[in-house]
């Protein structure tokens, strides 16, 4: 399809499926179907560009994020404590005292969940109050180490057991700490069982990636779907990552915060695993670093400190930011792709991007406003920063709307090689009411956008 000289195209194919059965009201175990409240989330108030905080002591682990990306959380090495830092306020604002440093623990939209390894106890504490509201006993005889969780949601808690230990991961509902009711599929489950793997959630809690690096790693990647009181299990045993050395892997999976997208070591792809169309504009960028709102990624640029951004698998790369890090902190590009999802995050609400040195004793803060970094560049802009919804049922209704940045403005929507019914508002809502009836499994959708100005931009 050929575009006039003032659009972008963007490139949508729909997956049709089957209706999700339905909730109801809401139920015990379905915590993570009611509506989150985010706690408020605005720009960082440090003076100037550049702020660094020091810890009172270093941190062991990786750090958690909540609150939407508000809070950065941390464990204080030799301590039973955990440290909960604000991006907005640039402190600590809370050393909470925990009854044990033998920790995992995860962070939603306002609720923070604490598993105690050593005495099988899973607590919740508020993110407002930071008071404890809640200890319950896990069943005896299953093994938890790790918990996941969406850092902008109320569930659900994955959790599981580490190397060396059996049982399949499950899902605890937030509200009670008891399993949730999801239903997960009758998998086998050997292939992930003892297995020492990455586990990372989207934002929203609707998607969980598994995946594991090292030298010829047995586990591949594994994604997990959330919807409604369904689970959707897909694995890749092949999909083991970038080769960096003699049968070693990186094999770092990300999903995106709103969960339809994965960043991996080799590309962005769709949560069914799916490479991004090479009839789009999307490409492969490897080593994406999702920030922790909307659809923009980093990844770090080889030979120097400094970062790219870019939208969701789409190229070019829109801003270069310089000395985000000393090469003191990160002298080496591998070293530094192995680790960068633990050391950087971006959160586009508050204006800052947050890099956490190897010593672990501190936490520096940039401050950073995509659209005054686009304006002063001086040139015509206009690109898409949303990513489409790949998947709608039978049945339901399809929503999508388009987000979008632009130096010139009002930007006109069009969509071209659609489905019968099929509308765009002026505002950029896409919506479809699906036929039950369809026979249809894809639909190809072309969106246009038009600049007042007649230049194509992207």
């Amino acid at each position: 399809m050929k575009l006039s000289a003032g659009s972008v195209c963007v490139f949508l194919i729909l997956c049709l499926g089957v209706p999700e059965i339905a909730v109801g009201q809401l139920k015990p175990g379905l915590a993570h179907l009611a509506p989150v409240k985010l706690l408020p989330l605005s720009v960082t108030k440090f003076k100037g560009t550049k702020t660094t905080v020091h810890l009172p002591v270093p941190y062991v682990n990786d750090a958690v994020d909540g609150g939407g990306g508000r809070y950065l959380i941390f464990q204080l090495q030799n301590t039973k404590q955990l440290a909960i830092f604000d991006v907005v306020e640039a402190r600590i604002v809370k050393t909470l005292d925990v009854d044990s440093d033998d920790l995992a623990f995860a962070a939603g939209a306002d609720k923070l969940v604490v598993l105690l390894r050593d005495q099988n106890r899973i607590e919740r504490y508020s993110l407002q109050t930071f008071r404890k509201e809640q200890s319950e006993a896990l069943a005896p005889g299953s093994p938890v180490s790790r918990i996941t969780m969406g850092a902008a949601s109320n569930g659900p808690i994955l959790v599981g057991a580490e190397t060396g230990e059996s049982g399949h991961p499950y899902f605890l509902d937030l509200l009670t700490l008891q399993p949730a009711a999801i239903q997960l599929p009758e998998e086998s489950w050997e292939a992930i069982e003892g297995q020492n793997l990455m586990v990372k959630a989207s934002a929203n809690g609707r998607l969980f990636c598994l995946s594991q690096s090292g030298k010829d790693p047995t586990f591949g990647t594994m994604v997990i779907t959330v919807k409604g009181n369904q689970a959707r299990v897909l694995y890749s045993k092949d999909m083991k990552g970038f080769q960096i050395a003699d049968e070693e892997y990186l094999n770092v999976v990300i999903p995106g915060p709103e969960g339809n997208a994965i960043y991996t070591s080799n590309g962005t792809r769709y949560p069914d695993l799916f490479r991004l169309d090479k009839d789009t504009e999307y490409r492969t960028i490897s080593h994406g670093i999702p920030a922790l709102q909307g659809d923009l990624c980093m990844t770090l640029v080889s030979g120097s400190s400094s970062i790219n951004i870019y939208r969701t698998g789409a190229l070019p790369v829109l801003l270069t930011l310089p000395d985000i890090w000393s090469k003191e902190r990160w002298p080496d590009y591998k070293a530094g792709l192995r680790t960068a999802h633990t050391r950087l995050r971006y959160v586009p609400d508050a204006h800052v991007i947050s890099f956490l040195p190897e010593s672990r004793d501190e936490i520096i803060l940039h401050r950073f406003d995509v659209d005054a970094a686009l304006k002063e560049t001086g040139t015509d802009y206009l690109f898409v920063t949303s990513f489409p919804t790949r998947n709608v049922e039978r049945g339901d209704t399809y929503q999508y709307r388009v987000r979008f940045k632009a130096n010139t403005k009002p930007v006109k929507y069009k969509v071209m090689n659609a489905p019968a019914g099929m509308t765009v508002s002026p505002e950029g809502l896409i919506h479809w009411d699906v036929p039950a009836n369809s026979t249809s499994d894809k639909e190809r959708v072309y969106l246009v956008l038009e600049s007042p100005s007649g230049k194509r931009f992207m």
